[in-house]
């Protein structure tokens, strides 16, 4: 675009400013691809547009070549390009930090119900399309109001935060975790059968323990639901309505325990082995 701009600078001599033209491919290159890739077209677009009014001159009036005026105007070309690109990519950068914030839990810097739910959305098709399982868990703190009321609010932010960062620790990159408000956690485990999920909540269960454990005053446990969709739901709504059912049978059943369930079709579920709940001594006190 750069060059052809320049053609037809060639083309018009100084009749018709063309400083427009330039500035288009400029701010595009820099809200597209990067701040340095604006800068770069705005020094080649000087160039450019000084080389194309230069030939001109040389070709058709070298006596009257006016050098000082060439390097004057396009000075001016690349300080106004300069400027532009400047203004767009802090214009840009404040709103890729305004849209992260919007999708991030202040509190535990993880993804926030919203971003957890537009991930549902993108997996649900994924599954869809690819016809592979997809599993939901919700993990709820257990006795996390009596850590509040014992110790104070700011014990009660930092066993959460504590409690997301273990969780991103203990999953995997293409996992999304989520903090889904108040005490509730939620996790998409992308192409993960009962098999795989019922070993990776044994091991959630047991890492999130030891890390309150190891915080003497956090005497809280975790209930968490698991559903597992061999066949996808209908949409997210259903997908998430049936990991907090899970979560709270599991938390009725006993605290600290887990639940899953196998859903193979939108209609119902095949109930999977429950493992007991920690046994006496491996869980807090609750």
């Amino acid at each position: 675009m750069i060059l052809c701009v320049g053609a037809g600078d060639y083309l018009t001599r100084t009749d018709v400013s063309l400083i427009l033209f330039y500035l288009a491919p400029i701010g595009f290159g820099t809200w597209f691809a990067s701040l340095r890739a604006g800068m770069v077209l705005a020094f080649v677009s000087a160039v450019v547009s000084t080389g194309s009014d230069t030939l001109y001159a040389l070709q058709h009036s070298p006596q009257d070549l006016g050098l000082p005026v060439l390097v004057w105007n396009g000075l001016m070309l690349l300080g106004t390009s300069l400027a532009l690109v400047l203004v767009l990519g802090a214009l840009k950068s404040r709103l890729e930090g305004e849209e992260l914030l919007a999708r991030t839990d202040a509190l535990t810097q993880i993804a926030n119900r919203r971003a957890f739910i537009e991930a549902a959305g993108l997996e649900l098709e994924r599954a869809r399309r690819h016809g592979r399982p997809l599993t939901v868990v919700y993990v709820d703190c257990d006795d996390f109001k009596l850590v509040n009321d014992r110790l104070g609010h700011a014990e009660g932010d930092a066993l959460l935060a504590t409690a997301a960062q273990t969780l991103r620790n203990a999953t995997r990159a293409v996992d999304s975790v989520a903090r889904l408000g108040g005490d509730e956690f939620g996790l998409l485990l992308p192409e993960t059968d009962v098999v795989e999920a019922e070993v990776l909540l044994e091991r959630l269960r047991t890492t999130l323990v030891a890390a309150m454990q190891r915080h003497g005053g956090w005497r809280v446990g975790f209930s968490i639901g698991a559903a597992v969709f061999l066949s996808p739901p209908r949409n997210v709504d259903d997908l998430m309505a049936r990991a907090d059912e899970l979560m709270y049978a599991a938390k009725r059943e006993a605290k600290g325990s887990f639940r899953i369930g196998v859903f193979e079709r939108e209609s119902g579920s095949i109930p999977a082995p429950t493992p007991p709940p920690l046994a006496a001594g491996a869980a807090p006190p609750r």
